[in-house]
C-alpha cells in the first residue's frame, strides 16, 4: 500500500473514532508513521484528505451499483 493510500486509511479511522474536527494532520502523520510536513507532499491539507475519501468511496459505490437504467 503506498505512502498515500494509507493516509487515507489511517485519516478514515481516525475521523471515525474523533470526528474530522477532533483529528488534526499531526494524529494523521502520527498514525502512518511520518511526519507532518511529508504528509503534505501527498495532501495540501486535512480538507483534501475528507475529499478524497470521499471521492474514493463514490467510486467504489459506483463499481459496485453503477447507474444503470431505471424500469418503467
Amino acid at each position: 500500500m503506498s505512502t498515500k493510500e494509507n493516509i487515507l486509511e489511517a485519516a478514515l479511522t481516525l475521523f471515525s473514532e474523533r470526528g474530522y474536527d477532533g483529528t488534526s494532520v499531526e494524529q494523521i502523520a502520527q498514525a502512518v508513521g511520518i511526519k507532518a510536513p511529508s504528509l503534505y507532499k501527498h495532501f495540501k491539507g486535512k480538507e483534501e484528505i475528507l475529499n478524497a475519501i470521499i471521492d474514493s468511496a463514490e467510486a467504489r459505490y459506483e463499481e459496485s451499483f453503477g447507474s444503470e437504467p431505471s424500469c418503467g
